[in-house]
């Protein structure tokens, strides 16, 4: 198979399916890079835009757009999978630390102010709705969630931003309230 025919292959899967998980070693395909997969063998393979490219750059390319279902859960549900993930803002965000759903479930809870089963209803929606896009890794029957390969895309700006909304996050297990949900007019509603 030629490197043109293979590059083609890789993007046409993630296209499909979003970031893919390919064998470490060797050059990555032109547009794409090679994240390790924390103590394996393989990599994921995740487009490279550059700086300020917008949807129609997605659109272009033919990959998915952010996630817009139940944007407001799946935001919180993103912020709280950082939080826990992510044990030190000052180094690197990628790959994160796998934490168990229940720790996950406990600082949305906390978050959010709502009844245990609708929060539980909207979390397991949205980290579906992540994981599928490639935002985070949901190990299902190991009950473990961690940080996808797409978070490793933020740009230098955009995370620094994601260090500040990190500090006002409650840690897990905390139990004061978020100040940025405190005075959230429909808290204690689901969408």
């Amino acid at each position: 198979m030629t490197a043109e025919w293979e590059t083609a292959l890789w993007w046409a899967r993630i296209r499909a399916v979003g970031p893919q998980l390919a064998a470490m070693g060797g050059a990555p395909p032109p547009g794409l890079t090679r994240l390790a997969e924390p103590g394996g063998s393989q990599a994921w393979l995740i487009p490279v835009f550059p700086n300020g490219a917008g949807p129609a750059v997605l659109d272009e390319l033919d990959l998915p757009r952010p996630v817009l279902e139940q944007p407001n859960d799946t935001a919180r549900v993103l912020a709280v999978c950082v939080r826990c993930c992510w044990t030190d803002p000052s180094g690197p965000l990628w790959p994160g630390v796998s934490v168990p759903f229940g720790r996950v479930a406990a600082a949305f809870e906390s978050m959010t102010g709502r009844d245990e089963v609708v929060s539980h209803r909207a979390l397991v929606a949205a980290v579906r709705r992540l994981s599928g896009s490639g935002w985070l890794l949901w190990d299902e029957p190991g009950r473990l969630i961690r940080l996808g390969p797409r978070v490793a895309t933020w740009s230098p700006a955009e995370l620094t931003a994601l260090r500040e909304l990190w500090r006002s996050i409650p840690a897990p297990g905390d139990e004061r309230s978020s100040p940025a949900v405190a005075g959230d007019p429909d808290e204690g509603e689901a969408e």
